[in-house]
């Protein structure tokens, strides 16, 4: 008689492990969705690095690619997509993991909070019962009594009142802003490391989006959680991001600490992104971007930002410019007029 220990069902196998710590790292991805005429590229090598434990804002026009960038981090893609380079979620290789595994991944290491709270909730489920589920997903030899009682800690940690007799009520029954609350409420009971957020605010007005915010600001220092978010207002994640990833065409623009790229931007589409946000104007006249985002079967040669660039040179339709650190080892620009600035100031000096 065998003595062996019985092999686990697959979809509670261990998760696999090809790193350390909860950072997220993408090094040359890329993102394939398939079409009625073939193959249409979504991002195109791009590397992005987000520190453990810290907040990071992914921020472009629509059609930029950084809903797709942070949804290829849990591969929440459309049917079809294929993913190249190497994605790395806290020791987690996305691109080699079983769909067994990224149910697992899903369920309990990160977690997605969505524009629409509606969209991850069940209009004929109890908001009780579809947190239990969730934390029940997670966790599987949580009890139904101990699940409930994570529950209604968890909703009361998100500053919904009254939260034990809130699991008893549906969704219909519940305002926008608290609906919002209790999905981030519904994430929490996984226990997660990681937090992705795509436009988390747009849905509400402007005071619940300083009190979702803050509670996500909360979350972070409490609770360690690497955030990610996806936004096209750079005022929302002014003083809440600790590393801004400025998109544009598929690919990353500009990267680097939330200040530096905020206080001193060095890529010419992330300095018109800022000169269009409201609270930089004043009462000036609000300035905008000429022209459209291009399509993505018909990007222009080299930058795609070039045509719409007053700094535009012959150069930069030459080649796709390498996303390069500047002066500051982890601010990086793929703008080769400022490369071509930076170089010609190295050699004076």
């Amino acid at each position: 008689m065998s003595t062996a220990a019985p092999a686990l069902p697959e979809a509670q196998a261990p998760l696999p492990a090809a790193g350390d710590g909860n950072g997220i790292s993408l090094k040359g991805v890329s993102v394939h969705l398939p079409t009625a005429t073939g193959e249409l590229q979504i991002l195109r090598s791009v590397d992005i690095d987000v520190p453990a434990g810290k907040i990071v804002a992914l921020a472009g026009e629509s059609g930029s690619g950084k809903s797709t960038a942070m949804l290829a981090m849990v591969r929440l893609l459309p049917w079809g997509a294929r993913v190249g380079g190497e994605l790395l979620v806290g020791p987690h290789e996305i691109t080699r993991m079983s769909p067994a595994h990224m149910r697992s991944f899903r369920a309990s290491y990160a977690r997605v909070i969505f524009q629409d709270p509606w969209s991850a909730l069940h209009a004929m489920h109890s908001i009780g019962g579809q947190l239990v589920e969730s934390a029940r997903a997670a966790d599987p030899g949580l009890s139904k009594a101990a699940a409930w009682e994570l529950s209604v800690a968890m909703l009361a940690r998100v500053g919904i009142p009254d939260p034990e007799s809130r699991m008893r009520t549906y969704p219909h029954q519940v305002s926008g802003g608290q609906l919002q609350r209790i999905v981030i409420a519904m994430a929490l009971v996984a226990r997660p490391r990681v937090l992705l957020c795509d436009e988390p605010t747009t849905a509400l007005d402007v005071t619940t989006q300083e009190q979702i915010l803050e509670l996500l600001r909360e979350l972070n220092r409490e609770m360690g959680l690497t955030i990610v978010i996806a936004t096209h207002d750079l005022d929302v994640i002014d003083g809440l991001a600790d590393h801004l990833v400025v998109m544009y065409g598929g690919t990353v623009m500009e990267q680097g600490p939330m200040k530096d790229v905020m206080g001193n931007p060095q890529h010419p589409y992330t300095w018109s992104l800022l000169q269009a946000q409201p609270k930089r104007q004043g009462g000036d006249r609000l300035l905008t971007i000429p022209g459209r985002p291009p399509a993505l079967d018909d990007l222009p040669p080299g930058c795609a930002f070039a045509p719409r660039c007053a700094s535009a040179a012959p150069e930069c339709s030459a080649a796709v410019p390498a996303l390069l650190a500047l002066a500051a080892r982890d601010h990086r620009t793929a703008c080769v007029r400022v490369q071509q600035a930076v170089s010609a100031q190295k050699g004076t000096e």
